[in-house]
């Protein structure tokens, strides 16, 4: 079951942007309510879990524990914008790759909203913001117009026009995770995600795992991708047909499949954890950006290599990261 989590900008004592007689936080409020209808209403294999679904305030440190504690598989945060500039435009934490899998998400759901509305498109961009750096799944924030421009606050007054806000979103998150139609036995429309083969036949992954009984949440199918050896997987067309004519096929999993999973535990009692690129030598001077499971009550991964003593590698909502775990960062190996 995939896992949504939809944080509206803003809130209660915070209204965000204001101007032309529109605030911010009602804007997000209305946009992620919709978006949570439409996903609920037209598509299976899914959970929606919203940041706040009224007026209230709410700490961005609580945004993100909330997404980390649930274990949410996307973040999405959707703003407003303002500063006398007019359009869409979107962002991924300014720590990760613009070809990485965050940056694969965020296009699909670019591409997804600027199919729906008529703004000026600005982009796909980076930022170092709270909710892209803290949460650790792949995020993205979406800045749907300016409040402050005459002609981008006309089209957010009205609710037509915020239907169209929300089903570029619901659909950018429908495609990314190939989420299943209800009136179908197909996916979000994605044709690359059916098997060739005719007939009765359940025709979409996520179906296929349910018919027998296993797990569907993008996690499982990562998992079983990789023992399959569809290496990085995002979830594609191409990558969920590889799949399910692996499962359909028989045969076991790869032998290059690990038969035990190694973790590494990160307490809470630590404040920051000294992360590396993979190409670089993970010395103090390299450390790119730092953990900090105290906001998250401690952390578990598992480790995919060790390419150096007291130093793991790890898969993060940033990609793969080198960290140090030495004695003294209180790091418990499971």
């Amino acid at each position: 079951m995939v896992k949504i989590y939809l944080d509206p900008g803003h809130g209660g004592s915070d209204t965000g942007a204001v101007g032309n007689g529109l605030q911010e936080k009602h804007l997000t409020l209305a946009i992620a309510l919709k978006v949570r209808n439409i996903l609920n209403n037209n598509y299976r294999g899914h959970q929606v879990r919203m940041s706040r679904t009224t007026d209230r305030t709410l700490s961005l440190t609580a945004r993100t524990n909330g997404a980390n504690r649930w274990g949410a598989d996307y973040f999405v945060s959707i703003h407003i914008n303002a500063g006398a500039g007019t359009g869409y435009e979107d962002y991924i934490y300014s720590g990760l790759s613009n070809r990485g899998t965050t940056a694969q998400y965020r296009q699909i759901m670019h591409e997804e909203i600027m199919k729906q509305v008529d703004f000026q498109n600005r982009g796909s961009n980076q930022a170092n913001f709270h909710v892209l750096r803290e949460s650790t799944m792949p995020a993205v924030l979406t800045e749907n117009g300016f409040i402050d421009h005459a002609t981008d606050a006309a089209k957010l007054k009205s609710d037509a026009f915020l239907d169209q806000i929300a089903l570029g979103h619901a659909r950018g998150i429908a495609k990314i995770f190939q989420l299943p139609s209800k009136n179908s036995s197909g996916n979000s429309g994605n044709q690359g995600n059916k098997s060739p083969s005719t007939g009765n036949e359940t025709h979409s992954i996520v179906d296929y795992l349910k018919s027998i009984g296993e797990d569907s949440s993008f996690a499982n199918r990562a998992k079983l991708a990789k023992s399959y050896g569809i290496q990085y997987y995002t979830g594609t067309a191409a990558q969920n047909t590889r799949l399910l004519n692996a499962l359909k096929s028989g045969k076991s999993p790869s032998n290059s499949a690990p038969k035990s999973t190694k973790r590494v535990h990160l307490p809470a009692s630590a404040s920051t954890w000294r992360t590396y690129r993979l190409n670089v030598k993970p010395v103090k001077k390299n450390s790119d950006w730092s953990l900090t499971p105290a906001a998250f009550g401690g952390l578990t991964y598992d480790i995919l290599a060790e390419p150096y003593p007291n130093v793991v590698t790890i898969q993060t909502g940033r990609g793969r990261r080198n960290i140090y775990i030495g004695p003294e960062t209180g790091a418990r190996r499971l």
